[in-house]
Parts: C-alpha cells; sequence; structure tokens
C-alpha cells in the first residue's frame, strides 16, 4: 500500500513544525525564566539557543515546499516524511532536554546576579528568591551545556537535510547495481 507522496511531504512538513515548536517553546518557557532570574545579556543567550530550534523545521519545510511536484515518486514521498520526522523528534528531545536543565538552575541555583534590581522600596522582585543553601550560576558551565543539548537538534537537522538530498544520490546509485 502506497501513500500519495505529495500527501506524504505535507504531513512531513506539518510534523516537523508541530514537534519543533513543542520543543523550542518549551526550552523558551523556562529559559525565560531564567532570563528574568539572570543579569545582562547573559541571561538571554539560552532563550536564542531555544529559539534555534525552530529554524531548523522552517528550513526543512521550506526545502521540502519547493521540491512539493506533481512527479514525485512514493520514495521521495516517504523520504521528506522520515526527514520531516527526524528534525521533529531531534528537536522535540533537544528542547525537553533545554528544559530541564534550565529548569534545575532556576530551582536549585542562585541568579547570576548577587540580587534582582529594586526599582522602588514598595517594588517587589518578579521571583522570589527564597532559597536556601544555592550555589550561583557559572556562565562558563552553563554555556557548553546549552550548546551540547542544542546538537541533539542539529543532528536531526543535518539527518533530514541527507535524507532529502544527498540520500537520493545514494538510493539511485544502489538501485541501479
Amino acid at each position: 500500500m502506497t501513500f500519495d507522496p505529495r500527501f506524504l511531504t505535507v504531513l512531513s512538513c506539518a510534523a516537523s513544525m508541530i514537534l519543533s515548536a513543542a520543543g523550542s517553546a518549551y526550552a523558551s518557557s523556562h529559559s525565560s525564566v531564567y532570563a528574568m532570574r539572570g543579569s545582562g545579556i547573559e541571561g538571554f543567550i539560552p532563550i536564542v539557543i531555544s529559539g534555534a530550534l525552530a529554524l531548523y523545521r522552517m528550513i526543512i519545510s521550506i526545502v521540502m515546499a519547493s521540491s512539493f511536484s506533481d512527479s514525485m515518486t512514493p520514495l521521495e514521498g516517504y523520504r521528506n516524511l522520515v526527514a520531516g520526522l527526524s528534525v521533529g523528534f531531534a528537536c522535540l528531545a533537544s528542547g525537553f532536554g533545554m528544559a530541564t536543565f534550565i529548569k534545575e538552575i532556576n530551582l536549585h541555583h542562585a541568579p547570576p546576579s548577587s540580587s534582582l534590581p529594586q526599582y522602588g522600596s514598595e517594588s517587589k522582585p518578579l521571583i522570589r528568591q527564597e532559597r536556601s543553601n544555592t550555589t550561583p550560576v557559572d556562565f562558563n558551565y552553563l554555556l557548553p551545556c546549552m550548546t551540547f543539548l542544542e546538537a541533539i537538534g542539529l543532528y536531526g537537522f543535518v539527518v533530514a537535510l541527507y535524507l532529502m538530498g544527498a540520500g537520493s544520490i545514494l538510493f539511485r546509485e544502489s538501485s541501479i547495481d
């Protein structure tokens, strides 16, 4: 039983968009809390890194949409489906990993600055700092951890590109033999 390759390509675009958006949004939500607690531009680095996950799915979907035609073969449709699922699930896993990591930092570590800025005697901080036995976050350790967690999504992106581009050359050469 074969499905229409155009249907598989559209399904792949939708799957990659939904799964990657879920991972990116979950990571961005916890990274936003970290940014609110942090000081300076360093607090926004996790948000930027988690936002890269959304770019991977958009690039893959644009490449798939540009290859959309009436003369697609079932093999191309299935390859597009697997490519979309690979980038989608990789970005979802990466987003959940980032969110778990940042969530632990938010719960068990003091913010990078010594205290939140006070804008008046009556103002209250956005996030309470009633934590005991907390250590400050060292940004030199945070950045490599976030980069390696983001690399999981990048691996899915590379696999998807391979399946849609270089994989087609490999499959054609192997079918000739």
